[in-house]
């Protein structure tokens, strides 16, 4: 409803589409007016529709940001304001897109900066973030699974007046409306960007504090299942390393032929070379993380074993054809599955990709999900709210055998343990890959079911947790545009 009503609410000034071309006229003065802006974007007429709809509300309008505005403070760093030098092990710093992930796992390290800079760079519970530079509007509250990580520049911190705010303006900004308001603001040509300045741009109905006060309690409810979900995956995997009386992997002693860290070199016994001569395939890390495993009191297999798995799918390759959504079903990239909410989801043709898409692509809930070209094992539990859609061939699925615990399974992948055994059969050069046969041949140990479901019960209970509060939060969302809408007597009036 609010997608329809975004793109057929009647501008004041004329907007047509010609030769497939957007074209809109506005006045002079609202050029000087707004800041003087020139990128036809800023005043496209998406953003113009929204604007219309929330002057329509009957509900005061208050600022995001600004004199009188629900925020207090809203601010980000710029990158030339502090010097980053990454090292291999340092303190860990996290990408801005990355206040979505299930588990946000660092992917580069900065080395010594002072306290001020870490408390400064660090998110605070209770804050609203969303991205700035780039990919703009993905949007999060700061709970316990963001708090104390420290995040790159291309965030803005938003903290409000009223904490029983942060429910309703979070909500706000994830409806269709507040992300056209926010992307609309946007500036930039080959990356975008948005400041805090501009938040004092986007005005919010201000309704009754009962209101508000439901959608906030929605809010902290939904962010309070997700802090859960996260310590149950937490405990699941303390309890496999507990039961398989395994060291942390950085515990491991791997001695080299010599202590140069920048050429490492070790010998190899030719009857174990499995046809593979790129060395990392052989790095004696792995020998160290075998051995520990044969040592465990478990039986040691492969993932292929077919008590293990039932079948592991690599979906050929196939010229896609993109959809609206309400034509098509959902479909995921690498980087979305590490999501709990995907945010830039696009969509593939049900009609065209329909057999495809029930034979290879389909997710179905409890399915294991690793990447396997580019970024190589990021390996995610598919939440029931994944169930139905499709995914990438960039991904395999793992279904789980009845004889096994899907939660047990993903632990076990998602650990260092599991990552770095994945990880050992990546080939290529410029783009890396891995496939299907060659993840079966993946070591796994594979415990009586009575410890399987020991350790993989509370994953399976956490991502249980994700989607109830996956649809907590896109009911509130959803009742929110409604009210809004709903309320506008300018759309009422246009509607007519």
């Amino acid at each position: 409803m609010v997608k329809q009503l975004l793109d057929t609410v009647q501008l004041d000034l004329e907007s047509f589409q010609k030769d497939g071309l957007h074209h809109v006229s506005i006045e002079l003065n609202e050029i000087f007016r707004r800041g003087k802006r020139l990128d036809a974007s800023f005043y496209a007429a998406e953003g113009r529709n929204a604007r219309q709809i929330i002057a329509g509300c009957p509900y005061p309008k208050i600022p995001l940001f600004g004199d009188g505005g629900f925020a207090e403070r809203a601010y980000n760093f710029r990158s030339d304001q502090f010097k980053k030098i990454f090292v291999k092990d340092g303190v860990p710093i996290y990408a801005a897109s990355q206040i979505l992930d299930f588990i946000p796992r660092s992917r580069s390290f900065i080395a010594n900066p002072t306290k001020d800079l870490v408390e400064s760079l660090e998110l605070k519970k209770g804050q609203i973030v969303f991205t700035c530079s780039g990919t703009i509007g993905l949007c999060s509250v700061v709970s316990n699974i963001l708090k104390g990580r420290i995040f790159s520049h291309d965030l803005i911190r938003i903290e409000c007046h009223n904490s029983d705010d942060v429910g309703y303006v979070y909500a706000f900004l994830k409806t269709k409306i507040g992300k056209q308001l926010i992307t609309t603001n946007n500036y930039g040509s080959v990356v975008t960007h948005i400041e805090p300045r501009h938040l004092a741009e986007i005005f919010i109905p201000n309704p009754p504090l009962n209101i508000k006060k439901e959608i906030n309690e929605n809010i902290a409810t939904a962010f309070r299942l997700r802090d859960e979900a996260y310590e149950l995956l937490a405990s699941a995997n303390d309890l496999l390393y507990k039961r398989l009386n395994l060291p942390p992997l950085k515990d491991l002693y791997v001695k080299y032929l010599t202590d140069d860290s920048d050429l490492r070199s070790f010998s190899l016994n030719i009857n174990n070379w499995e046809h593979r001569l790129d060395a990392s395939f052989h790095a004696p890390l792995i020998d160290k993380i075998v051995e520990r495993l044969k040592a465990a009191p478990v039986e040691l297999t492969t993932l292929g074993d077919k008590r293990v798995s039932e079948r592991i799918i690599l979906p050929g390759r196939f010229k896609r054809v993109p959809v609206e959504d309400e034509y098509g079903i959902p479909f995921l990239s690498g980087g979305d599955i590490l999501q709990f909410d995907p945010e830039r989801v696009k969509y593939i043709s049900k009609t065209l990709h329909g057999k495809r898409i029930q034979e290879q692509l389909v997710l179905h809930k409890n399915m294991i999900l690793i990447t396997r070209s580019g970024t190589i094992g990021n390996t995610v539990l598919a939440p029931a709210h994944f169930d139905g859609w499709s995914a990438s061939e960039d991904i395999l699925r793992v279904v789980p055998s009845k004889e096994s615990n899907a939660g047990y399974i993903y632990t076990f992948l998602a650990s260092s343990y599991g990552s770095e055994l994945v990880k050992r059969y990546t080939y290529g050069s410029v783009v890396v890959h891995i496939d299907d046969n060659q993840l079966s041949l993946v070591k796994f140990p594979l415990p009586s079911r009575y410890i399987q479901d020991e350790i993989g019960n509370p994953a399976l209970e956490a991502i249980k947790k994700y989607t109830d509060a996956y649809k907590r939060e896109k009911a509130t969302i959803l009742k929110l545009e409604d009210l809004i809408v709903s309320s506008s007597h300018r759309v009422i009036a246009s509607s007519r």
